[in-house]
């Protein structure tokens, strides 16, 4: 992988930061959705991602609900939405909770694309996502990370410099943490961030690292017990919509293309409690290898493998070597079927 030190290092000497984006704790949020379309008592979760909770949650009624309530520091949450039977639906949002009246107007058929106002980070993030959509291939990454650079100084840029830590040099991200104030650079994702940059991260070449967690049957199982074969170790969480996404539409099209040929998939789930984890498992379908030790983030499973966004696989060659680490969901890509097919050739 090229470096990215010299990129970054006329970044910073060509921009400044822009002022911080604070949490005022004495502030609440006061969060109104406009729900078109959406059944009456359908059930709503108001989840924070950063920090692993679903913290509030209500129904729609006259297709409208609301939340209100504070925040320690700007949160990317999640809107998630069950019918009457608690069965997860498809729609949902994506959003930066800040303690600000913030509005959220958007449809059942394409609430993805709902529209956020009052959410500064919300408008930064939306921002930064466009790079993705007009970007060519061949600038793409270094478009973002610019962006990232040249508006360091909040969450959003942390939360989303997290996700692509692994193509970014530790120098580099010691850089950009050397330019937070003392509010983001103490945050929890400033402090990832610089416990990151000063660790020795688990890299495509190495040895895969032995884990061990429980089944929901409470079974115990270590990835060292497949060795020989070629395994797909994926981190994910009930509350993460991507990775559920991928349980369903991915990881049993690639079980039925290679499960029998020395090929196996492990879900490792960073999931807290237990009821979540197998209300998820369940809906989800998933029947291959599903374990957890059920310390979220912080565990020392999850810690081995340096995993800071959700989901994360590591493709495990049949000599236990790390070839490949994927990160997020892209439907419809068949990148990882196609390292794979590689390896059992």
């Amino acid at each position: 992988m090229k470096s990215t030190f010299p990129l970054l290092l006329i970044i910073f000497m060509t921009i400044s930061c822009k002022e911080s984006e604070k949490i005022d704790p004495r502030e609440k949020f006061h969060l109104k959705i406009t729900a078109r379309n959406f059944p009456d008592s359908t059930k709503v979760t108001l989840y924070n991602r950063d920090i692993d909770k679903i913290i509030d949650s209500t129904i729609v009624i006259n297709e409208s609900f609301q939340f209100s309530g504070e925040v320690d520091v700007a949160s990317l949450c999640y809107l998630d939405f069950y019918d009457k039977n608690e069965k997860h639906l498809e729609p949902y949002k994506l959003f930066f909770l800040e303690n600000k009246n913030i509005f959220i107007t958007g449809e059942f058929s394409d609430f993805f694309n709902a529209k956020v106002k009052g959410s500064n980070q919300t408008d930064l993030l939306k921002e930064y996502d466009s790079i993705s959509i007009n970007a060519t291939n061949s600038n793409r990454f270094t478009r973002e990370i610019q962006f990232l650079y040249s508006n360091a100084n909040n969450q959003m840029a942390l939360n989303q410099l997290l996700y692509k830590k692994k193509q970014v040099s530790k120098d580099s991200l010691l850089l950009f943490y050397g330019r937070l104030d003392s509010f983001n650079s103490n945050s929890p994702k400033g402090q990832e961030l610089l416990a990151y940059a000063k660790s020795d991260d688990i890299k495509v070449g190495d040895k895969f690292k032995d884990i061990v967690g429980k089944d929901l049957n409470g079974t115990k199982h270590k990835i060292s017990d497949f060795q020989g074969d070629v395994i797909l170790l994926d981190f994910w969480a009930s509350g993460c919509i991507p990775c559920r996404l991928q349980n369903k539409k991915e990881f049993p099209d690639l079980i039925e293309r290679f499960g029998n040929k020395g090929f196996i998939v492990i879900s490792y789930s960073l999931d807290t409690r237990e009821k979540y984890w197998k209300q998820s498992s369940e809906e989800d379908e998933i029947h291959w290898l599903n374990i957890s030790d059920l310390k979220g983030i912080k565990g020392e499973n999850v810690s081995k493998y340096a995993v800071q966004a959700l989901p994360n696989s590591f493709l495990i060659d049949q000599n236990g070597v790390i070839v490949k680490s994927f990160v997020g969901f892209n439907e419809g890509s068949y990148e990882i079927g196609n390292e794979i097919e590689k390896l059992l050739r």
